[in-house]
């Protein structure tokens, strides 16, 4: 038993030091690899009395991207403001070309946006890292310079490029198939944690959750969807009252919204009205998603509702509402992957059309010069 009571204590403290260090917002500086420089150099011998150019090219200066893995869950994982990239290396004699400078691969959360920030204080969206090992190019190394071996007018050393230097602001939206939504104390964090293998903080105070949260559920026909916990909303959270609805973003993205209703507080409808008018302050389109709403802590409770009850700290009717869960995200996937489909169609039928007109216009021998 103390075995296990301390394994218990290291899982808390380790939720608990997530917690505390959730970053979702930065602002980098990227500085790629500049170029090597290129040689300037003759090959003299006994036989080869008047030289012969023999300098090598410098080398490339690495760039400088960003990948998507749905292993990390914020930003905290970029220790330092600035990365910079790995410098191409001189040329040397006897047509030895310079090493080029190694690529420089940061891991950041799945659903990071990207931007460039300009001169004028506003930003360029560069990438949307929406998708497992996607990567975004921020920074390009600079090309070395030449050396006389391959360009035999060159008399001085020219110097490499400099490589890409910018202001980089990222933001993560976290990409989830499930959002949950409710007041503080309703019981999220605790659903949550009997759905999924996550350790978020639980405790009988508002405001337990600081930072949203991500669980990972997999059925037995080994069918995967993700859950995101955020604080807890409340009235007039638009005016920045409690928490404020700031962190509403990390829905924006979510494919299904789950309404976490408390059934100890009562008057169930006037809470999803509060809930409902509060997402609609900060962005209408959300309430455009798809819905569930299930009353918690039917245990405490004998009134009966309209909605789904279920008891998340005793798993009561838990599994049940995932299996509503699982048929709503598989319905949108397919829904998606159609369209997916009928998209590519279209450009498929456009490219043929394309093709077809351009042999009508130039003739079967292609485009005329």
């Amino acid at each position: 038993m103390k075995i296990y009571s301390k394994f218990c204590t290291i899982l808390k403290s380790t939720a608990s030091f997530n917690e505390r260090h959730f970053v979702d917002k930065m602002k980098i500086k990227v500085k790629a690899g500049d170029g090597g420089k290129g040689c300037v150099c003759y090959y003299r011998d006994r036989i080869v009395v008047t030289g012969a150019p023999d300098g090598g090219d410098g080398g490339k200066g690495g760039d400088i991207y960003l990948k998507a893995s749905e292993q990390i869950y914020d930003l905290s994982i970029i220790r330092k403001p600035h990365l910079f990239g790995i410098n191409g290396k001189q040329g040397m004699k006897l047509k030895c070309n310079g090493k080029t400078g190694s690529d420089i691969k940061v891991n950041v959360p799945l659903g990071t946006l990207v931007y460039e920030l300009k001169s004028d204080d506003t930003k360029e969206l560069i990438a949307d890292l929406d998708e497992q090992n996607k990567e975004c190019l921020v920074a390009k190394g600079g090309a070395g310079g030449k050396g006389n071996a391959r360009n035999i007018g060159i008399r001085e050393v020219q110097l490499g490029q400099q490589g890409q230097e910018k202001d980089i602001f990222l933001e993560v939206k976290t990409l989830a198939d499930i959002g949950l939504v409710g007041f503080p104390n309703a019981g999220k964090s605790t659903f949550l944690a009997a759905a999924s293998r996550a350790l978020p903080k639980i405790a009988d105070y508002p405001f337990t959750t600081l930072n949203p949260m991500v669980g990972k559920v997999r059925f037995v026909d080994n069918m995967e969807m993700t859950i995101a916990d955020i604080p807890g909303l409340i009235e007039e959270a638009h005016n920045d009252k409690g928490l404020g609805h700031e962190f509403l973003r990390h829905i924006e993205r979510c494919r299904l919204l789950l309404y976490v209703l408390d059934g100890q507080a009562g008057n169930i409808e006037e809470q999803l009205q509060i809930l409902k008018s509060e997402i609609k302050e900060y962005n209408e389109k959300i309430l455009e998603k798809p819905y569930l709403v299930c009353v918690n802590k039917a245990d405490l409770i004998k009134q009966e509702f309209d909605y789904m009850m279920i008891s998340a700290k005793h798993g009561q009717n838990v599994g049940q509402l995932l299996l509503k869960c699982k048929y709503q995200i598989e319905k949108i996937r397919n829904e998606m992957l159609m369209n997916k489909q009928k998209d590519r169609e279209n450009e498929k039928s456009y490219q043929l059309k394309r093709q077809q007109l351009e042999k009508e216009l130039f003739g079967s021998t292609g485009r005329s010069n």
